[in-house]
């Protein structure tokens, strides 16, 4: 029998010794492995704050909330408690160690078309391993489609390997450690919610960046949302070029002064990529080049 290159150890609880001892008879194997813990949502249910120092270093991806559930509110609950933590979540994300949000459920039963797509998005923002929890002989051609999109899986699989966060809620504009912070939203857009992730190619300081706006409402009113590129944080002043990466439309290169207009709807997203768009000479300084079939997944060794 063939031993498997993926395994999810949920059995240890909150023990500080045990992942590792674990991790280090994985290692002794002498087979790669990635390695996914559940760790952290074990020593947080316990009262204790997770040591994501040693995590890093022994886990490849660990969970920190609940069990994803078959259903919008399951999701929808995963989506709050990584916005409203993530200043403790996203710092301990990068190449082969990952914060996990749980399984896509897309192509089941609990999520609607859009919701869906919400999910594939959200979790490619979030930096999150894709792994799909679905009856592949029987799903559906058009959640099929969701999961396939090969634009949407380079930005969960970008380079850089960077969490993306939440930067606006509702009345709320949330600065963030890459985002200008001289620059507010001019109008605020109920029940919408924007988030925000650095990516390939850059230059400098400045960073590609793909953007999520998020329909929270659920009352069948699609959100019309206006916003210039700038007060999204994107002030390269090459400009980026911006492509709409569900409705496969390219809007060409815009300026940060160009305002944007999307509508969003009910329980839905628009996800864009803005790539930044290098002056001629700043062109062979350009960072990381668009890729894809890029694949980041790296898997670290585990020390005991």
């Amino acid at each position: 029998m063939e031993w498997a290159s993926f395994l999810c150890e949920n059995g240890l609880f909150h023990s500080s010794l045990g992942y590792p001892e674990f991790g280090y008879h994985l290692n002794k194997t002498g087979r790669p492995m990635v390695y996914s813990c559940s760790w952290p949502v074990y020593q947080i249910y316990a009262g204790m704050a997770p040591n994501f120092t040693s995590i890093i270093q022994h886990c490849n991806l660990w969970r920190n909330f609940d069990d994803i559930q078959d259903t919008w509110v399951s999701v929808e609950s995963i989506i709050d408690y990584y916005g409203n933590n993530q200043d403790t979540i996203v710092p301990n994300a990068g190449p082969g160690h990952w914060n996990d949000p749980d399984m896509l459920i897309i192509g089941n039963f609990g999520l609607s078309y859009e919701q869906s797509k919400t999910q594939m998005a959200l979790w490619a923002i979030l930096a999150a391993p894709l792994l799909m929890s679905v009856d592949l002989r029987t799903i559906r051609p058009e959640y099929k489609a969701i999961l396939q999109n090969k634009k949407i899986i380079a930005v969960d699989q970008d380079p850089l390997g960077y969490q993306g966060r939440r930067i606006y809620k509702v009345k709320t504009f949330i600065h963030t450690f890459y985002l200008t912070t001289e620059h507010h939203l001019e109008h605020t857009h109920n029940g919408i919610e924007i988030w925000a992730r650095p990516i390939t190619p850059f230059y400098q300081t400045y960073f590609s960046y793909a953007v999520l706006f998020l329909n929270r409402r659920t009352d069948g009113t699609p959100s019309d949302v206006a916003v210039t590129l700038r007060e999204l944080g994107l002030s390269y002043p090459g400009g980026y070029n911006v492509e709409d990466l569900y409705e496969d439309v390219n809007y060409g290169v815009l300026t940060p002064q160009t305002k944007i207009k999307v509508k969003v709807n009910p329980s839905g997203v628009v996800l864009l990529r803005a790539d930044i768009q290098p002056r001629f000479e700043a062109s062979r300084q350009l960072q990381t080049p668009y890729d894809p079939y890029n694949q980041i997944f790296q898997v670290q060794q585990n020390y005991f």
